[in-house]
């Protein structure tokens, strides 16, 4: 036993370790450097050793670190990092069958956004109940929690019965609060799933999938995002649906559905002056300079302590229409 980390010979790590040690991604952060001749053990490897308890063994280690990664599509990184903690059960470097199909359940939950520590506590709490990863099918609720799932029903790990969107008996207003609170601390993907968790909840408040839409518009999620924003348009026109809705659409070069999108939130809302900006740019750089002046000059008109910007750019397409460019 030592008091100095980087001095230790053997590094044993708890289960309880997990969400301090393992990154999202399942690489190990130790905190420390570990010594040239240190090694890594598991605390089951660990209790093992000392008589503690006995490892339950499978018998067909016949899949090296190789053939797990490129079955599973996990990294051996990761496999790595599931073996120090008890989730897979190599001998001498060599993986059974079961290892496989618990890697493969990982990697399912990572392709699904599911971080490692989350996985790993799951996992845990499974082998606790005597199942494990490979015996159970895990899915993430919308409000967070891993649940097992099996046919049309689901259950938390600990057994009991979940009715469809039980949760927490958590109402709309509930997840509607937990997603904008997970969105202002920039914890994206728990606002996503308390987004979509009260959409389903509600189903015709037009706000809760607009603001779904913005999340998955900041995660990169276009095409996601346009679902969300035409659910939001269906419950209600929003001008800003509308508008956000033009920005991915200009973004993605559909220049034409943009400019039918940011005139339906100016028809929503008259005053919508961002809108009126965004079309006539896009009308300028169309060469449309007719089209682009009146859109300027009616900004100018509702605008006009911000219209000096506005008035150059009017400006400029006078003087190209003025000199035959565009239309």
């Amino acid at each position: 036993m030592t008091r100095r980390p980087a001095s230790a010979e053997t590094i044993v790590l708890a289960h309880n370790t997990a969400a301090t040690t393992v990154s999202p991604s399942g690489a190990l952060r130790l905190g420390f450097r570990e010594k040239t001749s240190g090694h890594l053990v598991s605390e089951a490897g660990f209790k093992s050793r000392l008589g503690i308890v006995a490892l339950e063994r499978a018998s067909n280690f016949v899949y090296s670190d190789d053939e797990v990664a490129r079955r599973s599509g996990l990294s051996s990184e990761q496999l790595r990092t599931l073996s120090l903690y008890d989730i897979l059960a190599p001998d001498e470097g060599w993986f059974s069958y079961r290892d496989v199909v618990a890697a493969r359940a990982v990697a399912r939950l990572v392709a699904g956004g599911v971080e490692f520590p989350k996985i790993i506590a799951a996992a845990l709490a499974l082998e606790r109940r005597g199942a494990s990863l490979s015996s159970v099918r895990l899915a993430e609720a919308p409000w967070g929690e891993l649940v097992q799932h099996f046919g049309d029903g689901f259950a938390r790990l600990d057994g009991q019965m979940l009715l469809p969107l039980e949760g927490e008996n958590l109402g709309a207003d509930e997840a509607f609060g937990r997603a904008e609170a997970s969105e202002h601390s920039g914890d994206l993907e728990s606002a996503r799933k308390w987004y979509e968790l009260a959409a389903r909840l509600d189903e015709s408040d037009p706000v809760i999938p607009f603001n779904l839409g913005n999340v998955l518009d900041e995660l990169g999620r276009f095409a996601e995002a346009e679902i969300a924003y035409r659910r939001s348009i269906e419950r209600g026109e929003l001008a800003d649906a509308w508008f956000n809705l033009g920005v991915l659409q200009e973004k993605s070069g559909r220049e034409d559905e943009a400019l039918a999108s940011y005139g339906r939130a100016f028809v929503a809302e008259p005053g919508y002056v961002d809108a009126l900006h965004n079309a006539a740019l896009l009308h300028m750089r169309r060469r449309r300079f007719v089209a682009a002046l009146t859109l300027f000059e009616r900004i100018v008109a509702l605008a006009p302590a911000n219209a000096a910007a506005i008035k150059r750019l009017a400006h400029l397409c006078r003087l190209e229409l003025k000199h035959g460019g565009g239309a």
